[in-house]
């Protein structure tokens, strides 16, 4: 096995992840914002959330010029949030993640026990012709993978990045916005520009960046506590 492809193999649950828990959590816009039961006119909404993703994440890693590039078959995320969009962020796993090398990593429910803050907050910030509110995570977050390289134990340490920002930023999109990513009826949320960025304690054998993209849905609870994501939902002011 040669050391890109292991590699690569460490990289996919690091880009997988940081896909999944972007469509988690985030800062507020200046606007006011309230999340909201089906539809614009709908009751404010505050309890439980799911956010699943669909169809794959993708993600890509060069090491030594050679470009790895992959997919996970999935990620969830459930957490809670008031009807202001503030929330935390309680759980999240990935489904198995193939590379373009043929290796795999199998399904994950990822640790945030080390995660220091999982708050944040979803904002209400409309483009013209594009997204209606914006999801970000602060530049505290970091995935710790490990694993075999060349036979030896390493350890990777990422932090994330968008654009010039540490951190993670994501566009939101309501149910019935003609550019929302995805043909489904329901609060969705997209992002192309996520990197990986490798923190000090890491291995110098990891890949010292990577990028990540994926889209999801997200759902609440008709039923508060019950566990059943079937809740529509609408991003307004």
């Amino acid at each position: 096995m040669n050391a890109p492809a292991r590699l690569a193999r460490l990289a996919a649950p690091a880009a997988a992840a940081c896909a999944a828990l972007a469509l988690a959590a985030g800062p507020a816009s200046a606007a006011t914002t309230t999340i909201r039961q089906d539809t614009a006119t709908g009751a404010p909404y505050a309890g439980n959330w799911q956010i699943s993703t669909v169809g794959t994440l993708n993600f890509s890693t060069s090491f030594l010029g050679t470009n790895v590039t992959g997919t996970c078959d999935s990620a969830q995320m459930q957490g809670t949030t008031t009807s202001a969009g503030a929330g935390e962020l309680t759980a999240a796993s990935i489904g198995a993640c193939h590379t373009s090398n043929g290796f795999s990593s199998p399904a994950t429910v990822l640790d945030l026990g080390g995660v220091s803050d999982r708050s944040g907050q979803i904002g209400y910030a409309p483009v013209q012709g594009g997204r209606d509110g914006v999801i970000a995570i602060g530049g505290d977050l970091r995935i710790t993978l490990k694993g075999q390289v060349l036979g030896l134990t390493v350890t990777c340490i990422y932090g994330f990045r968008t654009g010039s920002s540490d951190g993670l930023t994501f566009d939101v999109y309501n149910r019935d916005n003609p550019n929302r990513p995805l043909p489904d009826d329901d609060l969705q949320g997209k992002s192309s520009a996520i990197q990986l960025v490798r923190e000090s304690g890491s291995s110098g054998l990891c890949p010292s960046s990577g990028t990540g993209s994926g889209a999801a849905i997200g759902r609440g609870e008709s039923t508060s506590g019950s566990g059943v994501f079937d809740r529509k939902l609408y991003l307004t002011s």
